[in-house]
């Protein structure tokens, strides 16, 4: 899974945005959730196994790797913010050898066009979720989780001189 972008096309004059001790942190926090989430709704629940992450002089992360354990299945999550350009996509290898890909860009050629759908849904869910009085998403905190663990992986490997 990839989600691939220069954050700066996106952040714009917002500068906040690149600043770890403002929002939180970089690539990881930022995009992490959603492709950890999308790998969750294909997978099931899954855990951190390993992480490289790379920042810029700021200490932002702006790349990382991260390997995801669901069972038997194993999942790459590949993130870049200093990435030309706009990419987000996944590719399945099933276990008989088929490889399925997906663009989740398809369709969305204007710049940030792809968000607008994003959102749809996520506003969708949220009504669906008041209406029906859902209030657990296992989710959400699972993603938090993954986040958490990435950063730690990554830093357990650059501790041990791996990273």
């Amino acid at each position: 899974m990839r989600y691939l972008e220069r954050i700066e096309e996106h952040a714009g004059t917002d500068t906040w945005y690149l600043d770890p001790d403002r929002c939180g942190g970089g690539c990881v926090a930022d995009n992490g959730p959603n492709a950890f989430d999308l790998v969750e709704s294909l997978l099931g629940p899954a855990e951190a196994v390993a992480a490289h992450v790379t920042r810029d002089a700021a200490g932002t992360d702006r790349q990382a790797g991260i390997t995801l354990r669901a069972g038997d299945a194993r999942a790459r999550v590949l993130l870049d913010w200093s990435h030309p350009g706009e990419r987000k996509d996944v590719e399945v290898r099933t276990a008989d050898g088929a490889v399925l890909a997906v663009d989740m860009l398809a369709g969305h050629s204007e710049f940030k066009g792809s968000l607008w759908h994003e959102y749809v849904g996520v506003l969708a869910d949220f009504e669906r979720r008041v209406r029906d009085g859902l209030v657990e998403d296992p989710g959400g905190p699972s993603a938090l989780r993954l986040v958490g663990d990435a950063y730690r992986l990554a830093g357990e490997r650059t501790r041990e001189g791996v990273g």
